[in-house]
């Protein structure tokens, strides 16, 4: 059941990050590092919008062009604000410490853009790889061991 509930998961995560809300943030943030005259990092790249990236990053690797193989929690290959912008789409749901994954992005690029499941859809709770559910500043732990769910403010 949930190898199905991740396969729809991301055939419904693609399809929203070409043609709707994803690819509109997206092209934002190429708008937004173009305009600092710096190139654009595709945090947590997948597949998706490789070729329109500057540098695709991402903790598993992959066979796209400019590929850097990293985790967003820990960027200590690049420099302070080398990047005009930073586009970061369902990345942060999975690791260990969103917070530290913000601080590094922020410290690496002029302006971050970030997406993350809506809380409210199903595939949020149910994806298997989901540590957090994220709305706005505030950060849901699911702590499946403990059946709990435990309410943080983000820092940011």
């Amino acid at each position: 059941m949930s190898v199905l509930l991740s396969g729809l998961y991301e055939v419904l995560a693609r399809l929203l990050a070409v043609s709707g809300y994803n690819g509109l943030v997206f092209r934002k943030a190429k708008r937004a590092a173009q305009s600092c005259g710096k190139p654009l990092l595709n945090a947590g790249c997948k597949s998706v919008h490789v070729e329109s990236s500057d540098v695709n990053l991402d903790i598993v690797a992959r066979d796209v062009p400019h590929f850097v193989r990293g985790d967003i929690q820990n960027l200590e290959m690049f420099t302070d604000k080398q990047f005009g912008a930073v586009y970061a789409s369902h990345v942060l749901e999975h690791v260990e410490d969103p917070d530290v994954a913000l601080g590094e992005l922020h410290r690496i690029a002029e302006h971050v853009f970030v997406i993350t499941p809506l809380p409210f859809l199903p595939w949020a709770w149910l994806h298997p790889g989901h540590k957090w559910i994220l709305w706005g500043r505030k950060k849901l732990c699911r702590n499946l061991l403990e059946s709990s769910v435990q309410l943080l403010i983000h820092k940011h």
